[in-house]
C-alpha cells in the first residue's frame, strides 16, 4: 500500500486480484462499483484463464477510503468470485 499525503488527505493505492465469471458486463459492473465508492482507477490488466470460463483481473486503485469500502461491495456482485488485496511486498516480488 502507498501513501501519498495532500494536505489533510492521505491517498492510498492498491491492487486487487479478482477472479470472476467471463460475462459481458463483468468488466463494467467492476468500473462502475469502483467509481460508485470514491475510488479512482489507475491500471487494469484482465485476462481470461485456460478454458475461457474466468477472468484473472488486476486493478490498481487511489482513495482516500479504506480498501474494505470497495471490497465489500465488489464480493456482493454476482460473477465476482474471489478478491484479494496485495501487499507491498507481494508486488515487489513480482516486478
Amino acid at each position: 500500500m502507498y501513501k501519498e499525503d495532500l494536505g489533510e488527505m492521505t491517498v492510498q493505492q492498491h491492487t486487487l486480484k479478482i477472479t470472476a465469471q467471463q460475462q459481458p458486463t463483468v468488466l463494467e459492473k467492476l468500473l462502475q462499483a469502483t467509481r460508485y465508492r470514491g475510488f479512482e482507477v489507475k491500471g487494469m490488466t484482465m485476462f481470461p484463464n485456460v478454458d475461457n470460463t474466468l477472468l484473472d483481473i488486476e486493478l490498481s486503485v487511489s482513495s482516500d477510503k479504506t480498501i474494505d469500502k470497495l471490497t465489500v461491495q465488489l464480493h456482493k456482485l454476482y460473477d465476482v468470485n474471489t478478491i484479494t488485496v496485495a501487499s507491498t511486498e507481494q508486488l515487489q516480488c513480482h516486478a
